[in-house]
C-alpha cells in the first residue's frame, strides 16, 4: 500500500525538477531494474512480484508509488550503409560475424557456449567481452569499415521507423505521467567493448590516435541521436559512462579523450531544454574535478559503498551545480540478508546529499535475484526521510 506524503506534482515533474535541483514536493525514488538475461537468471529465483522478465514500471509506479523513469532505447540507432552486408558462421565453438563494407570487412569472433546471451549474433556493445577472441576494433583499416556501419538513421523511413519503436514506451510514461530517458552515448564504455578492456587501456597510451578516432565517429553518431531524441519528446538523456572512469583511465587522459565530446554532446542536450545524467558508477574520487568542468545536470548510479568513496566530499565539490541518482549498493546492500543494511544505506544517502537534488535509487539496479524484501525496506526508509 502507498503510504506518505500526498503528492503535488507528477512522477515526471518531480524527477525532472531533482535533477535540476529544483524544489520538489518530496525526494522522488526511481530505482532501476535489470532484469538480467536468460543466462543470469539461470537457476536462480524471480523475487519480483510481477511476471517474468518485466522492468515493473507498472507495479513501481502504481501499486507502490514510486518514481519509475522509462527507458526508450539503449545505444540503439545504427543503420549501416545500404551497401554493407552481414554474416555469421560458427566454426567449431567460436562463432565469427562480419560487416562486409565497401572498405573491406569488419570482424569479430567469441567463444560460444551456455553463458553467452546473445544467441547466433554478436553485438557490438555489451559487457561479455570476456568471450571474444577476436574484438571488433584491432586497426585504422577497421575503423574505416566501421564508418560504414556506426550510422544513425538518415532517410524519412529510417527515421519513422526507429520513432515508431518507442511509441508504447511513451505511451507507458505519458498514461503513468512518468519521465522518459534515452540512453546515447557511452565514449570509451564503448571503446571497451569494441577494443577489449586490457588492449583499450594500452592503446590510449601506445596509439591515442586510434582511441580518438573511434571516439570521434561515436560522438557524431551520438550528436544526431541526440537530436532526434530531443525532437521526438525524450525527458532526459543519459550517457553510459560506466567505465569511463578513474578505474581504467587518469583524470588527464578522461579530459584529453572526453572533454570536448562531453562539453558539446551536454551543450546540445541543454539546448533542447533538457536535463543531462552520467553514469558514474565507480572510480569517481580522483575525478572531481574533472567532473566539475562539466556541465551535467545529474550524477547516476553512483555506488556508494566502494572503498574510499566520500559521499560528503563529492557533494561539496559538485552538488552546488549538480544532483545525484543513488541510493543502496547493488553490490554491498542490495544482497544482504539484513534489511537494516539496506535502511542505514539510504539514511546514509540522505544524510550526505540532503532532500535538494537528489533522487534515491538502488545503484546501479535491482536484480530479481536479491531479496524483494530489500527492495522493501529501502521504499520504506525513502517515505520516513521524505516526509521528515
Amino acid at each position: 500500500m502507498v503510504t506518505g506524503k500526498t503528492s503535488s506534482m507528477t512522477s515526471r515533474e518531480r524527477v525532472l525538477a531533482a535533477m535540476r535541483r529544483q524544489p520538489v514536493d518530496y525526494v522522488p525514488c526511481s530505482t532501476p531494474i535489470n532484469p538480467l538475461y536468460d543466462v543470469q537468471r539461470r537457476g536462480r529465483p524471480w523475487n519480483f512480484p510481477w511476471a517474468m522478465p518485466g522492468d515493473g514500471t507498472e507495479y513501481l509506479a502504481s501499486a507502490l508509488g514510486t518514481d519509475p523513469v522509462v527507458g526508450v532505447w539503449w545505444l540503439e540507432g545504427m543503420y549501416p550503409d545500404a551497401r554493407v552486408t552481414t554474416r555469421v558462421w560458427l566454426d567449431g565453438e567460436i562463432l565469427h560475424k562480419a560487416y562486409e563494407t565497401p572498405s573491406g570487412v569488419l570482424r569479430s569472433a567469441v567463444t560460444l557456449n551456455d553463458l553467452w546471451p546473445f544467441g547466433r549474433d554478436i553485438p557490438f556493445f555489451h559487457d561479455f567481452v570476456a568471450h571474444y577472441t577476436e574484438p571488433w576494433l584491432k586497426t585504422e583499416a577497421d575503423l574505416e569499415c566501421l564508418k560504414h556501419v556506426m550510422l544513425p538513421p538518415r532517410t524519412p523511413e529510417q527515421i519513422e521507423g526507429m520513432r515508431s519503436r518507442f511509441e508504447g514506451q511513451m505511451r507507458l510514461a505519458n498514461r503513468l505521467q512518468l519521465p522518459t530517458m534515452a540512453t546515447i552515448g557511452a565514449g570509451l564504455t564503448s571503446a571497451l567493448y569494441m577494443f577489449g578492456a586490457e588492449r583499450l587501456c594500452l592503446l590510449t597510451v601506445d596509439d591515442p590516435g586510434l582511441v580518438d578516432a573511434y571516439l570521434e565517429i561515436e560522438h557524431r553518431w551520438n550528436l544526431r541521436m541526440i537530436e532526434l531524441a530531443l525532437d521526438w519528446g525524450v525527458d532526459i538523456i543519459r550517457r553510459n559512462g560506466f567505465y569511463e572512469s578513474a578505474d581504467f583511465f587518469s583524470p588527464a587522459a578522461l579530459e584529453r579523450f572526453l572533454g570536448k565530446r562531453l562539453r558539446k554532446e551536454v551543450e546540445t542536450v541543454h539546448q533542447g531544454g533538457r536535463p543531462m545524467a552520467y553514469t558514474m558508477y565507480s572510480g569517481i574520487m580522483p575525478m572531481l574535478d574533472y567532473l566539475a568542468g562539466i556541465d551535467f545536470d545529474c550524477i547516476a548510479h553512483l555506488d556508494i559503498a566502494f572503498d574510499h568513496v566520500d559521499l560528503r566530499r563529492i557533494n561539496a565539490k559538485l552538488g552546488e551545480r549538480k544532483s545525484f541518482w543513488t541510493g543502496p549498493s547493488n553490490t554491498f546492500h542490495m544482497y544482504s540478508k539484513d534489511p537494516e543494511v539496506v535502511r542505514k544505506a539510504v539514511r546514509d544517502v540522505f544524510e550526505a546529499f540532503g532532500k535538494v537534488g537528489l533522487v534515491l535509487g538502488a545503484a546501479s539496479s535491482v536484480h530479481p535475484m536479491m531479496p524483494w524484501a530489500n527492495t522493501l525496506a529501502m521504499l520504506d526508509e525513502w517515505r520516513k526521510l521524505r516526509d521528515a
